[in-house]
C-alpha cells in the first residue's frame, strides 16, 4: 500500500510539475538565447539578466526531486529524466553566465569593449561546454537503484 501511494504521489509529481518545469526550462533557454542574448546583440545595449532566477528555480524543483524520495521515483522509472534534467541546467548554467557577461560588456558604448565581451562570451561559453565534457565523461549520470526504493 505504501508503495503504491509512493508511486501515486511520483506520477502526480511528474505531470503536475516536472515536466512542465522542463518545458519551461527549454522555453526559457530559448527565450535567453534569442530574446536578450541576440538582442543586446544587435541594438548594442544592455537589457536585465534572468538566466539566474530560473535557474534557482528550477534547481530547487530538481532539488525537491532528488531529496524527497517518492519523487525520486520519477528518476528511476524514467532513465532519460535524469540526465536531460542535469544537462538542461547546466546549459542554462553556462547560458545564464553569457548573458550577464554580456549584460556587464554593453553597459557602456564603447565599440572596443563590446568587441571584447563579445569574445570573453564566446570563449567562455566553449570553455565551460569543454568542462562539462570532460565532466560528464569521467562521472557518466548514472543512477544506482537501491532495493528499498523500487
Amino acid at each position: 500500500m505504501k508503495n503504491k501511494i509512493a508511486t501515486a504521489f511520483a506520477i502526480l509529481w511528474f505531470f503536475g510539475v516536472l515536466i512542465w518545469t522542463l518545458l519551461f526550462m527549454f522555453i526559457v533557454i530559448l527565450g535567453i538565447l534569442f530574446g536578450d542574448i541576440v538582442v543586446m546583440l544587435k541594438s548594442g545595449f544592455s537589457s536585465t539578466t534572468i538566466g539566474f532566477v530560473f535557474l534557482v528555480l528550477s534547481g530547487l524543483v530538481f532539488g525537491i526531486t532528488g531529496w524527497v524520495p517518492a519523487f525520486r521515483r520519477c528518476y528511476y522509472k524514467l532513465p532519460w529524466l535524469y540526465p536531460l534534467s542535469m544537462i538542461m541546467t547546466m546549459h542554462l548554467l553556462v547560458l545564464s553566465i553569457a548573458e550577464a557577461i554580456l549584460a556587464k560588456g554593453f553597459q557602456v558604448i564603447s565599440a572596443p569593449r563590446h568587441i571584447a565581451t563579445i569574445i570573453i562570451m564566446i570563449l567562455q561559453v566553449i570553455i565551460c561546454r569543454i568542462v562539462m565534457c570532460i565532466y560528464l565523461k569521467k562521472n557518466p549520470m548514472v543512477l544506482h537503484k537501491y532495493d528499498r526504493v523500487e
